[in-house]
């Protein structure tokens, strides 16, 4: 990877590479006993599971995506080698970090299973030469899934099972003025872990919502320069952006549907084959979402989105 083509603009714009941890043997941690632990549905097979992570993959390579490997980057370093082979988690490297224009902020995960998995991003991202713009440190959490964006002024994190609203205070005071105008925190009720099962943007004015979770609780809404929030609800905010919203229902929620990676702006995305009425939905706009099995992918509890941390997007 060129270590100058980095930074991240949006979250729906083409998509140039991203950084992914391929699962090796660390999968053999999940058991029965340790699924709380590791988020994990049951214990998996390890074959049936990386095979439909490396059909995923594939998927990426041929809408151009570079896919940066931590394994790649840290094979020299036999002390984060052999942290990952006990960490069936970091798979999901998207809930480690977050990349912005100038930068990457290094996020707090609040499940003890993958506690400090953060640290082991953060020697990737130093080894490609990209700037740590700051951290979020316990007693605050804040996970990648949490974390998205609107268009390319705003950021939206949320408060949530995985969350707390010290952790969203610290992303906000790092990058509110200086990556982007505007910040929304959105309080989500109880038994959400991320926004990401919630809320996609696809493009400018359009996305996918499970809206009802999203509608309860007011958002407060930051403009930089303006020290108090405007409080506004999130269907509110989308409205004043003319954001329509292509909605799934709570067992298309529940079974990842939203777990979706835009690939090419208002053209392509990737994300799970049982999504098959989303899909159809969204090409009705244009789009096409190419698909990949996931029934024993999402016993982690994870798909295309948590798998993948955008490291550069145009």
């Amino acid at each position: 990877m060129n270590a100058n083509k980095w930074g991240v603009k949006s979250a729906h714009g083409d998509l140039k590479s991203v950084l992914m941890h391929r699962p090796g043997v660390e999968l053999d941690v999940v058991t029965e006993k340790t699924l709380e632990i590791f988020n994990f549905d049951e214990p998996v097979n390890h074959e049936l599971f990386v095979a439909e992570y490396n059909n995923m993959v594939s998927h990426f390579e041929d809408h151009g995506v570079e896919c940066v490997f931590l394994t790649d980057l840290l094979k020299d370093d036999e002390d984060s080698l052999g942290y990952i082979a006990h960490r069936p988690n970091m798979t999901y490297t998207r809930d480690l970090a977050a990349m912005f224009r100038n930068g990457a902020v290094l996020l707090g995960p609040q499940l003890r299973g993958r506690w400090g998995d953060q640290d082991i991003v953060g020697r990737a991202l130093k080894k490609m030469g990209i700037p740590i713009l700051g951290s979020i440190d316990c007693p605050a959490f804040l996970e990648g899934g949490g974390v998205t964006m609107i268009n390319e002024d705003t950021v939206v994190a949320s408060i949530c099972d995985r969350a707390t609203q010290s952790g969203t205070a610290a992303l906000r005071h790092l990058v509110l003025g200086s990556e982007v105008e505007y910040f929304l925190d959105v309080p989500l009720p109880f038994g959400h872990i991320h926004i990401d099962g919630l809320y996609m943007t696809l493009d400018d004015h359009l996305a996918i919502a499970h809206i009802d979770p999203l509608n309860i609780l007011p958002c407060r809404l930051y403009k930089a320069g303006n020290p108090e929030p405007r409080h506004i609800m999130f269907c509110e905010f989308l409205s004043e952006r003319g954001i329509k919203v292509i909605e799934i229902n709570e067992q298309e929620m529940r079974e990842g549907h939203l777990n979706l990676v835009v690939t090419k702006q208002g053209k392509k995305a990737i994300g799970f084959e049982c999504a098959a009425r989303m899909a159809s939905e969204m090409a009705e706009f244009g789009w096409e979402m190419s698909t990949f099995p996931s029934d024993t992918l999402f016993k982690g509890n994870g798909g295309a989105h948590c798998m993948t941390m955008p490291l550069h997007t145009t």
